[in-house]
């Protein structure tokens, strides 16, 4: 499993960009899409697979997908008839890297 496998396993990094303006940021909801940002910045990946990495249902990562998007921090496209999700590129870095 990637996450597992990533170097940030136990304490993954809070990214600037998991902050959303539109929604109220709870620890639990920036944690998820600070994995996210971690899983989508190996590669593109559909709901499913990071539903699986993460291990929360696809339900949970669609909505933080769709909340993400609006702020355009993620890019939804078809591939090979799968719909994927990649990182825009916008405010990638992590906040250690930020502070230092």
């Amino acid at each position: 499993m990637f996450l597992e496998a990533n170097s940030h396993s136990e304490n993954p990094p809070i990214y600037p960009r998991a902050y959303l303006r539109r929604i109220r940021n709870v620890r639990r909801g920036v944690s998820t899409r600070s994995k996210i940002i971690d899983a989508l910045k190996q590669r593109p990946l559909t709901v499913n697979e990071l539903a699986e990495l993460i291990q929360l249902s696809p339900s949970t990562i669609r909505r933080h997908l769709r909340n993400m998007s609006r702020e355009r921090i993620v890019l939804k496209f078809k591939s090979e008839g799968k719909m994927l999700w990649r990182l825009t590129g916008i405010g990638q870095a992590a906040l250690e890297e930020v502070v230092a």
